[in-house]
C-alpha cells in the first residue's frame, strides 16, 4: 500500500508540474512508459472510435509514428508535403469525414517543418475528425498545439528531461474535444488510472523538470545561433530550422514567449564529405534529441535504413545530420562544427 501511495503521490506531483506548462487540468494528462507506447495508445484509440477507417498522416513524421499507422489497423494515406493542391485535396477529405484521425508533428522530424494547423483543425471539426498533434520536437514552452488538437502526444524523454537518464511519454486531452469523455474512459482504462510509468522514473522526471524551461530557452538561443551560422555557411547546402521552414505556419502556433527550437537539420552541398564532417565532429553522437548537451545524429541512416530510397523520395536524404543543440556554450559548438566543416 506504501508503495502505491507513494507512486499515487509522484505521478500528482509530476501532472502537477506538467500542468503548468500544457494548461491542461490534472486528470487530461496521461503518462506513458515512452512517447512511442504514448502514440501506440493513442492510436488504438482512435480505432476503438472509428474501427473502419484509415488515419491521414500529415508531414514526414518519426519513423515509428508511421510505422505504427502503416502496420495496424486500415492502414494510412501519407502526404509527406503539406502544402499546395495536395494539401488542399487533403482538407477537402478531412471535411468530409473519410479519416479515423488526422496525424501531424509540429514541427515535424527531422524536416522541421509545421503544416497549417489552424487550417487542419478546422477542417477537422467540419468532418468529425480527431486531430492528433505532437509537439514533442519543440516543446510546450514554445509552441501551444493544445487549443487545436484533440488529443497531444509528447514524448518525455526529449526536452521535459533534458538528462537522458529516463523515457517517459504522455498524452494531454483538450477537455473542450467533442470525444473528450470517450478518450478520458478510455485513456484512464489504459493507463491503469493515469500513469503506467515506474514510480523510481517518475521521481528521476519530476526532479528533470525543474530545469524544463531555462533548458529550452537556452537550447532556442543556441540553436538559432547554429542554424543561422549553417544557413551561412559555404560548404552547406541545406538548413532545416523552423525559422527558415514554413515560417509562417509556425508563427501561428508559437507562444508569444517561444522560440525555434534546439533542432536544425542540414546537408552539405557536397553530400558524400558527410561521413568525414561526422566523424571529425567533436560533439557527442547518438539517435536521441532534448538532451543538455548537444547530440548529433546521422538522422536518416539510424531511422531508414533499410528504406533510404523511399526516405529520399520524401524529400529526407540519407546524408542529412540532425543536430539536437544543448545548453553549452554556443560558441564552443559553432567551433565544433566549424572545425568539422573543414572537412567539407
Amino acid at each position: 500500500l506504501n508503495e502505491r501511495e507513494a507512486a499515487g503521490g509522484s505521478t500528482v506531483i509530476l501532472k502537477q508540474q506538467l500542468s503548468e506548462y500544457t494548461g491542461a487540468a490534472l486528470d487530461d494528462h496521461f503518462i506513458f512508459e515512452s512517447g512511442m507506447a504514448a502514440i501506440f495508445s493513442t492510436y488504438r484509440g482512435m480505432m476503438n472510435q472509428f474501427p473502419s477507417k484509415k488515419t491521414l498522416q500529415l508531414e514526414f513524421p518519426y519513423v515509428d509514428a508511421l510505422k505504427v499507422q502503416e502496420r495496424f489497423g486500415n492502414g494510412v494515406v501519407f502526404l509527406y508535403d503539406a502544402e499546395g493542391e495536395d494539401f488542399d485535396a487533403a482538407v477537402r477529405r478531412i471535411q468530409e469525414g473519410e479519416f479515423a484521425a488526422v496525424f501531424c508533428e509540429v514541427p515535424s522530424n527531422p524536416l522541421l517543418r509545421t503544416v497549417n494547423l489552424p487550417r487542419v483543425a478546422e477542417a477537422c471539426r467540419q468532418g468529425g475528425v480527431p486531430l492528433v498533434v505532437d509537439d514533442t520536437v519543440a516543446s510546450s514552452i514554445n509552441v501551444d498545439v493544445l487549443k487545436y488538437a484533440d488529443l497531444v502526444t509528447t514524448s518525455m524523454t526529449k526536452w521535459i528531461s533534458g538528462m537522458g537518464d529516463v523515457m517517459a511519454g504522455l498524452v494531454t486531452l483538450n477537455a473542450d474535444s467533442p470525444w473528450a469523455s470517450d478518450f478520458r474512459s478510455f485513456f484512464n482504462e489504459d493507463t491503469g488510472g493515469g500513469s503506467r510509468l515506474y514510480t523510481g522514473d517518475c521521481r528521476v522526471l519530476i526532479s528533470n523538470m525543474k530545469s524544463y524551461p531555462q533548458r529550452v530557452k537556452r537550447s532556442n538561443e543556441n540553436g538559432e545561433l547554429v542554424a543561422d551560422y549553417l544557413q551561412a555557411h559555404p560548404a552547406v547546402g541545406r538548413v532545416w530550422y523552423p525559422k527558415f521552414n514554413t515560417p509562417h505556419e509556425y508563427q501561428l502556433i508559437r507562444r508569444d514567449s517561444g522560440g525555434y527550437g534546439g533542432l536544425v537539420s542540414f546537408t552539405l552541398k557536397q553530400p558524400r564529405k558527410m561521413p568525414k564532417v561526422y566523424d571529425a565532429l567533436e560533439l557527442c553522437k547518438g539517435p536521441s534529441l532534448g538532451t543538455n548537451f548537444t547530440l548529433a545524429s546521422p538522422y536518416t541512416m539510424l531511422a531508414h535504413y533499410f528504406e533510404l530510397d523511399w526516405a529520399e523520395a520524401c524529400g529526407v536524404s540519407p546524408n542529412l545530420l540532425r543536430l539536437s543543440v544543448g545548453i553549452e556554450d554556443g560558441e564552443a559548438i559553432i567551433g565544433a562544427l566549424a572545425r568539422a566543416l573543414d572537412h567539407a
